[in-house]
This record gives structure tokens, sequence and C-alpha cells, in this order.
């Protein structure tokens, strides 16, 4: 055999092995996310006492408890955490409408109101707030609860609301 012979063979034995191989695309994805900060000092319940509440204080349509101050509270945030929102989600009142939470306790008429203190805008289910990390690493949102009879007629029984936060870090 010839060397051009050779040459060809050669040539044919090399393409055959390219005509042959397969080709496979590898994806590769993720997401880089803000580590959390620690909530409520680790606890992951935050209980609100709005305490005794006059029947006739709420007999009166509209009329509204005196509002419980508390605070959400954010600490030790990792350093490439900028901010925090908190969305909250429960059972809206079928009188007062999504902006209140549905008291599950025995008194009837009062419907649960959750505030941002600073503006009082009513932070029902859907609405949500968002804070700024600050330079200590730290963010708190100043809140507030009541109860309020939009129809009056409030009846003597316990309060009780369930209200879910969901944080997210940015």
């Amino acid at each position: 055999m010839n060397i051009r012979h050779k040459k060809i063979l050669m040539l044919m034995l090399l393409s055959w092995e390219v005509l042959s191989a397969d080709s496979v695309s590898v994806g590769v994805t993720g997401n880089i996310v803000a580590s959390p900060c620690i909530f409520n000092g680790g606890n992951t319940q935050l209980d609100i006492n709005l305490g005794n509440i006059e029947a006739t204080n709420m007999a009166t349509p509209g009329s509204s408890s005196d509002p419980v101050p508390f605070t959400l509270s954010f600490t030790q945030c990792p350093v490439g955490t900028r901010s925090v929102r908190v969305s909250f989600t429960g059972t809206p009142d079928p009188v007062a409408g999504a902006d209140y939470y549905m008291n599950s306790g025995s008194a009837t008429n009062v419907a649960v109101a959750m505030r941002e203190a600073a503006t009082g805008t009513l932070k029902g289910t859907g609405s949500s707030i968002t804070q700024n990390i600050a330079a200590d690493r730290t963010a708190t949102m100043a809140m507030q609860a009541a109860v309020k009879s939009v129809s009056g007629g409030a009846t003597p029984g316990s309060i009780s609301a369930v209200v879910v936060m969901t944080m997210q870090y940015n």
C-alpha cells in the first residue's frame, strides 16, 4: 500500500470517529440569596396580648380598642443582606374586609387589626413591609394590634387570630 492510500485510510478512520461522536450540553444554574437575620431573638412565635377590652367600648359600629404596640425585631443580619420584606397572610374577616383578620375566639362582631405604627397603614392579608438593614446589622418594624367592631354589638369572649409572616431577605 502506498503512502497516499495510507493517508486516505488514516483520514477516513479519523473522520469516522468525528462523525460518530455525541455532543452534550451541560447547563449549570443557581442563585445567590441573602442569608436570613435572627428574628425575635430566635423565637418562631410572637404573642401579642390585647388585654381585657370592655364589651361596652365595642358596642358602637366602627369602635376600636386601644392599640397595643409590638416590634418585629431582626438582629445579626449577615453582611450581604440589605433589606427584609415581611409579607402578611391570614384569614380575612368577612365583615371588616381583607385588611382585618377574622377572630377565631368566642367574642363575636370583632376583627383583629395590625398596623404599621409609623404610618397607621393596615397590614392585612397580602400586604407587606420592607425595611432596610441598618449599619449595626439590625432592622426594627414598629407595629400595633387592636380589635375593631365594624358592625358594633361585640359580645364578651376570647380574641384569637393567627397571622403568618413570611420574611424575604434581599
